[in-house]
């Protein structure tokens, strides 16, 4: 996603951050143990997170214009354009988060790192490079493994598998909650000695290598298919077929799934129909994030004991009272392609208009994610970008609020940007959004039925 200037700069940015902020000491007396660890002075506010996974959303989108380029030219099915939108509209609303909480999640991390890490950091050579990777996706083995097979974390985990295409963006769409608990499936690595700064830059890294196996443009890798995670091997992860549920868990090597045993290679007998076993009904992006966690506490509250209930949380979806942790799998539908798509409600405007707010949420983020803007400032413009990518769903469902919505909303956006102006916008910037805001008011006020249509689109 980054070319080599970039991330040359990034690595050193990274390794004089560590030089400045961090102190190693080893103190040994006489006669008695080396009882010292590894002490730092810094503290969570001193561990900024990079933002590579914001910058890779602007790539990502040249990626999907790449991908459509090479789905059409080997005559195969094109991805429906507003899934791909969703899928980047939950991204940006996943970078969102990260600056409403600015790292405060690593907190633990750091204060592990600082207090209890065993060996010196790995630093700046090749085997320390390749050893972070390593330990670094075996980390996220874990993580993705758990996201899975604990129900109470497949229900924050399973915006990520709810788009029933498989793209390059689909590679992003995660949801703001699983900031809640990944951290803890990274503490062992402070304990190794990675700092907070190496493992958070690699963390970023091992996600953002995932997005290019998230497509059907690439068939297979040969022998790499042994080593790495492959599109080939994502695509079994992904399908709601019998054969693909709970496997390929891995993020960059594919080499923990065959060593825990939940490898499964692609079958090219039977089409791969993606999503989760029951689909959401809606797109909006908010009900994305909570619909199956309400279904989840359902589950648990019908329950006959309270055991029952607290094991329908953090069971497998799947579990029943006597079966195993997964559930039995006969018991399990055997979902096949093709699969019938939940359609959405949009003209050709429709989606254009839709992509230009995407675009203009995309811009705040970018803008809100500089150190100079203040607290005050991120909150409120958060706000506006959430409103924004929420309602890019709202927009492909339609119900009857929909243009007074729309009217509030762009209404809101244009009184803001003229009576508060972000500040780390150029007046280019805020030209155009306010042109923008201006504009759509205005064509929900004068002409609605552009944007607004009474029956699904066709496949």
């Amino acid at each position: 996603m980054l070319d080599e200037a970039d991330l040359e700069a990034a690595l050193n940015a990274s390794v004089a951050c560590v030089k400045d902020a961090f102190k190693v000491k080893i103190a040994c007396e006489d006669g008695a143990k080396n009882d010292s660890l590894w002490k730092t002075t810094a503290s969570v506010d001193a561990i900024v997170e990079p933002g590579y996974t914001l910058q890779s959303i602007w790539w990502v989108m040249w990626l999907v214009v790449l991908e459509y380029l090479a789905l059409w030219w080997q005559d195969a099915r094109l991805p429906r354009l507003h899934d791909n939108i969703l899928c980047l509209a939950h991204a940006t609303l996943y970078e969102i988060s990260k600056l409403l909480v600015r790292g405060v999640e690593y907190g633990a991390y750091i204060w592990v790192w600082q207090n209890w890490a065993i060996f010196p950091p790995l630093g700046n050579s090749l085997l320390g490079f390749i050893g972070m990777v390593v330990l670094i996706d075996l980390g996220y083995y874990w993580l993705h493994r758990a996201s899975h097979e604990v129900s109470v974390l497949w229900a924050i985990h399973q915006v990520h598998h709810t788009s029933q295409d498989l793209t390059v963006a689909v590679g992003l769409r995660h949801s703001p909650l699983q900031r809640l608990f990944s951290w803890v499936f990274y503490l062992p690595l402070a304990l190794l000695g990675i700092p907070p700064t190496h493992m958070l830059a690699h963390a970023q890294f091992n996600l953002l290598y995932q997005c290019w196996i998230h497509t059907e443009a690439i068939r297979t890798l040969g022998p790499l298919e042994h080593i790495f995670n492959t599109p080939s091997h994502h695509r079994v992860h992904h399908g709601a077929n019998k054969y693909c549920l709970d496997k390929n868990y891995g993020g960059v090597f594919i080499l923990w799934d065959h060593l825990f045993g939940t490898f499964q290679r692609e079958l090219s007998s039977e089409e791969i129909a993606y999503g989760v076993l029951v689909q959401p009904v809606k797109f909006n992006l908010l009900y994305h994030q909570v619909f199956y966690m309400k279904y989840l506490m359902g589950k648990a509250v019908n329950m006959g004991s309270w055991r029952d209930g607290l094991s329908a949380l953090v069971k497998g979806p799947s579990w029943v009272p006597g079966s195993p942790w997964t559930g039995w799998d006969k018991d399990k539908p055997d979902i096949r392609g093709p699969r019938e798509f939940q359609q959405p409600r949009a003209t050709s405007a429709t989606h254009c208009y839709v992509l230009l707010h995407f675009l203009a949420a995309c811009v705040l983020t970018h803008h809100l994610a500089a150190p100079t803007s203040g607290s005050l400032v991120v909150f409120v413009y958060s706000v506006v970008v959430v409103a924004a990518l929420t309602c890019i769903g709202i927009l492909y469902e339609q119900p009857g609020y929909t243009r007074v919505l729309e009217m509030c909303r762009c209404g809101g956006g244009l009184a803001l940007c003229l009576l508060f102006p972000l500040p780390a916008a150029s007046n280019t910037i805020l030209q155009l959004l306010t042109t923008l805001y201006a504009f759509s008011l205005t064509v929900w006020i004068v002409h609605p039925n552009t944007l607004l249509v009474h029956t699904p689109c066709k496949s």
